[in-house]
């Protein structure tokens, strides 16, 4: 993968007189800074003015430019995106309001096909799994709150859960001088990923360990097949002010390139200019249907995945045992009618 940031091996003359940084001193620096950024992010929301462009050279009738503006607000595990689409550019030239919702018990979308109008429910979905949890919290939330989350993140993607995958690998990790915009050394890594079920096979990040090791810019590459894969990478710019000695973003990029045989690349591009951050604010109700004018009904849980399979396996139980019983009886009768005809 070609390199699309400022790496130090590309400037051994500007790495800092230093002792190496080693693997394990990175991951107990990480994991305690991400501690403090979990702590400080269990009740947080901003606002931010977005734009988002999608373009196909194989369709240009695909090609698409959104503007919007978004009110993020996140409470523990759950997070809950607004989004107001400019007049001139509705979302898929339907909507006018967007709006996503993901806890750790259900998920759901809901839409306005103009701004006056009330909420409709587009999509429902009860979550019964850690796995299936992580991977909705990413699907629903994609592109709506990764820039809420930029310190510690690769597009949404929480590198601390990247770093825990088994068959994640350092490759490379070096420490190297600030850059104009940057006060104190920053931290360079690259690592790898095999059997990945997101198909997350590389990447490289740059890190500021003076601001609690926020990320600052970062690329991964997702392999899917010998010719699909795709690339990610981002640039966060943090402001001078800090809450709970966590660094604010104040503008995010992000840029993903997806690549297919037979087909020219497809790029989509997003940017966030973030204000109005808050600690504290955020109440339990915003996360409920009943918030946004709809009753609270369809998130009561469906029965779990085990009790069904329970059910199952006892109605299969029931069903054997009964078969036994009737061979059983087939059989004596059949013993009976033999000693009877002798």
């Amino acid at each position: 993968m070609p390199s699309l940031i400022l790496s130090a091996r590309e400037h051994p003359s500007q790495i800092l007189e230093k002792s190496p940084l080693s693997e394990s001193e990175f991951r107990s620096q990480y994991a305690q800074a991400m501690k403090k950024f979990k702590d400080a992010y269990q009740n947080i929301e901003c606002r931010a003015e977005c734009q988002s462009l999608f373009d196909d050279p194989n369709d240009p009738s695909r090609h698409k430019r959104y503007v919007y503006s978004e009110h993020v607000l996140a409470k523990g595990n759950s997070i809950v995106a607004v989004q107001d689409y400019a007049t001139e550019t509705p979302l898929g030239g339907i909507y006018s309001n967007e709006l996503v919702c993901a806890t750790p018990d259900y998920a759901f979308e809901l839409d306005k096909t103009r701004p006056g109008n009330p909420y409709l429910l587009t999509s429902m979905t009860h979550i019964s799994t850690a796995h299936l949890r992580t991977r909705l919290r990413i699907i629903m939330g994609h592109h709506k709150d990764w820039y809420l989350y930029a310190a510690g993140s690769l597009d949404g993607c929480l590198f601390e859960e990247i770093i825990e995958k088994p068959s994640f690998s350092v490759t490379k990790i070096e420490r190297f001088p600030p850059r104009k915009e940057e006060s104190a050394e920053l931290v360079a890594l690259d690592f790898q990923v095999t059997d990945d079920p997101w198909a997350i096979s590389s990447g490289h990040i740059v890190f500021a360990p003076d601001r609690n090791w926020a990320v600052l810019e970062y690329e991964y590459r997702c392999d899917y097949s010998a010719t699909d894969y795709s690339t990610y990478s981002g640039k966060n710019f943090f402001s001078s002010d800090q809450k709970h000695e966590i660094p604010v973003p104040e503008k995010c990029e992000h840029e993903e390139i997806h690549y297919h045989a037979d087909m020219l690349p497809i790029s989509e591009k997003y940017s966030a200019n973030l204000s109005d951050f808050f600690l504290g604010t955020v109440n339990d109700s915003v996360f409920r249907l009943s918030h946004y004018g709809l009753p609270d009904s369809p998130l009561a849980a469906h029965p779990p995945e085990k009790n069904k399979l329970m059910q199952w396996f006892l109605i299969g139980n029931g069903i054997l045992l009964a078969l036994i019983v009737l061979y059983v009886i087939v059989q004596r009768f059949r013993t009976v009618q033999t000693q009877e005809n002798l």
